[in-house]
C-alpha cells in the first residue's frame, strides 16, 4: 500500500528568528557491501582522459570516431564509438561500458564544432562519516566537456580531413546526490512540524551602469529541516522588478510557490526519491506556507 504525507502544511509567522535545534545521525554505520566503491570525495584534481581518439571524415561529410574514456575518480574505463554527419552532432551515445541497473554508465556528445561532452554516472561511498547506512551509498552524476583538433588523419584509402590525437584532459565536474529521507511513516505523526533555519529576505536596488536598467531584487533564503523524515533541503525565492519599490511586498508574490530547491539545484538523483517541497511567503503579513509531500513505508514495510 502506497502511503503519501500531504497533510503536514503549516502556517508560519516569520520575525527574524529561527528554531536551531541539532539534527539526529541516526544509527551506527554498517557495510556498504562487499564490492569496493569510489570514496564521494576527492582532494584532487578530477578529470576525464580521452585516449587514443581516431576519426575520419568521409566524402559524404559522415564521421566515423572511435576513443577510449577514462575516469581518474570513479575507476571507469571504456571504448567508445560514434557517428556524426553534415551539421549534426552524434547525439548522446553510450560508450560500451554501460549498466544502467548499477548506475554505472557513460553518454557523450560530440558536436559539429568539434566540442565533446562527457556525462558519466557512477555509485561513491560516503565513508564513515557518515552514519547512517541508508545514506552510506550514494549517486553521482558528472559532467565534462572539451575541443578535439582537426587534422589530416593517414587512411589505407589515402589522407581524409577528421579527428586525431593521443591523450586530451577534461575536467570533470560532480553533483552526489542529496542524502536520501527517512523512510518510516510512523515517525510523522511525531513530528508535525518544521525547522526553518536562518531565514533571510532580502530587497534592494541594483545597477549602477549606464548599459544596466536599475531593477529591485528580493531575495529570500533559508534551510528547511523536516523530523519525521529527516530532510534537510535549502529554499530560495528570487524576483525582481524595474518598477516595484524595495519596500513593496509586491515583489513577490504572496500566491505563487516556489520550489526547494530551486529549480536548477542538480542533486536530487533520482528526483523521484525525494520530497516534493514549496512555500510561499506574503511579505505583507510575514507569512510563510509550507508544503511538502513525500511516500513513505507502513509498519508492514509496504509503500
Amino acid at each position: 500500500m502506497k502511503k503519501t504525507l500531504a497533510g503536514l502544511i503549516t502556517l508560519l509567522c516569520w520575525q527574524y528568528a529561527s528554531a536551531s535545534s541539532p539534527i539526529a545521525t541516526g544509527q551506527d554505520a554498517s557495510d556498504p557491501g562487499s564490492k569496493a566503491y569510489p570514496p564521494c570525495v576527492h582532494t584532487g584534481y578530477l578529470k576525464y582522459l580521452v585516449r587514443n581518439w581516431r576519426g575520419v571524415t568521409h566524402n559524404d561529410t559522415t564521421e566515423i570516431f572511435d576513443f577510449e574514456l577514462q575516469a581518474n575518480f570513479s575507476g571507469y574505463a571504456s571504448p567508445c564509438h560514434g557517428v556524426r554527419s553534415g551539421d549534426a552532432s552524434s547525439g548522446w551515445t553510450p560508450c560500451e561500458v554501460h549498466d544502467d541497473d548499477a548506475f554505472f554508465t557513460a553518454f557523450f556528445d560530440f558536436s559539429s564544432n568539434d566540442y565533446i561532452t562527457i556525462n558519466h554516472t557512477f555509485v561513491c561511498d560516503r565513508g564513515e562519516v557518515e552514519t547512517d547506512p541508508h545514506n552510506r551509498l550514494a549517486k553521482v552524476i558528472s559532467t565534462g566537456d572539451g575541443r578535439l583538433q582537426i587534422g589530416l588523419v593517414d587512411t589505407p584509402e589515402g589522407q581524409y580531413t577528421g579527428t586525431e590525437g593521443d591523450n586530451m584532459t577534461i575536467a570533470a565536474y560532480t553533483s552526489i546526490a542529496h542524502r536520501l529521507p527517512k523512510v518510516d511513516c510512523s515517525a510523522a505523526s511525531s513530528h508535525a512540524e518544521w525547522d526553518v533555519r536562518d531565514f533571510v529576505y532580502s530587497a534592494e536596488l541594483r545597477g549602477g551602469s549606464p548599459w544596466v536598467i536599475p531593477a529591485t531584487v528580493a531575495n529570500i533564503n533559508y534551510d528547511l529541516y523536516n523530523g519525521a523524515n529527516e530532510y534537510l533541503i535549502n529554499c530560495q525565492a528570487v524576483n525582481s522588478s524595474i518598477i516595484t519599490p524595495a519596500d513593496d511586498p509586491a515583489l513577490l508574490d504572496p500566491d505563487e510557490p516556489w520550489p526547494c530547491p530551486i529549480s536548477w539545484r542538480d542533486d536530487l538523483i533520482p528526483p523521484e526519491a525525494y520530497p516534493v517541497t514549496d512555500f510561499k511567503f506574503d511579505r505583507s503579513s510575514n507569512k510563510l506556507t509550507i508544503e511538502q509531500e513525500w511516500e513513505c513505508e507502513g509498519d508492514d514495510g509496504n509503500e
